[in-house]
């Protein structure tokens, strides 16, 4: 399969899948250039993103992004979630491709039921194509 980096033919098809806020949101973050030790870029993305929806937004001392939400009504005894992820994408890529971590981000596709990125790590998605 030949890829255009140049093309965003790639993350318009995800963009298209819904639910389409959930995905376009996605597209956004993954657009952003962040391989390991520069990830300023992404820091600030989600803490856009956080403050955006009026949510407590901190950076640690380290980097790390916490975002608070407060429990719905009715729902303030239950149980919290705590959900984390990597902000940093590793640079490493076959040595045919010709990729610029510190100017591209990831580029994705659909497959099937799968969302894709080029160096084939595999997003298990919750939506039928």
């Amino acid at each position: 399969m030949y890829f255009n980096f140049n093309d965003n033919t790639m993350s318009d098809a995800i963009r298209n899948l819904s639910p389409k806020p959930l995905w376009n949101k996605f597209a956004d973050l993954n657009a952003v250039p962040r391989p390991s030790k520069k990830e300023q870029r992404v820091i600030k993305f989600m803490k856009d993103f956080g403050a955006s929806l009026g949510l407590q937004t901190i950076e640690d001392e380290v980097g790390n992004v916490i975002i608070k939400k407060p429990a719905t009504s009715g729902m303030e005894n239950r149980k919290a979630i705590v959900m984390q992820s990597h902000l940093d994408m590793v640079h490493q890529k076959n040595s045919d491709t010709v990729f610029d971590f510190d100017t591209q981000g990831i580029q994705m596709y659909v497959d099937g039921d799968w969302a894709v990125s080029y160096t084939h790590l595999t997003l298990p998605t919750i939506y039928s194509v």
